[in-house]
């Protein structure tokens, strides 16, 4: 039984393909097409230099204002929604969400969170590029016992 969801959405361009830490990326370019799709990619400073290269926008840094718009869009959110955080962070660098299971499809959820946590930004900072990357990681919580 699904328990919930920990979500994690991180800045614009700071976990590209080929990133030291691994990426799930499965694009590799559009001649290429999907390498492997659905699998950890290793480090690869080439692919990491070639994702690099192609970004339209600097990396996003959240700042004090990007991270309160934020923090003030997901609780509108929720109040929208018959769901709630249970457990939030908001980092410089991306967002963790403990969301309880709804019965709504999360990843759904999870993209709306993410247009209208952008739209946020732009309404009330100066900051008018990309906000998130693409995707985001959704891990699931079960109820082992059952």
């Amino acid at each position: 039984m699904t328990l919930g969801y920990h979500v994690v959405k991180s800045g614009y361009g700071l976990w590209v393909p080929g990133d030291e830490r691994g990426t799930w990326s499965e694009a590799w370019d559009d001649q290429s097409g999907f390498i492997e799709p659905h699998t950890l990619h290793f480090a690869d400073p080439v692919r990491k230099r070639i994702a690099e290269e192609r970004m339209k926008h600097p990396a996003v840094r959240f700042d004090a204002s990007m991270m309160k718009a934020i923090g003030d869009s997901i609780g509108l959110c929720q109040e929208q929604s018959p769901w709630k955080v249970i457990a939030a962070s908001i980092e410089a660098t991306h967002v963790h969400l403990l969301i309880p299971y709804s019965g709504l499809d999360i990843y759904n959820t999870v993209k709306w969170v993410g247009d209208q946590t952008t739209k946020a930004v732009h309404r009330s900072t100066a900051h008018q590029g990309p906000v998130w990357c693409k995707g985001s990681w959704i891990s699931f919580v079960f109820d082992n016992e059952r």
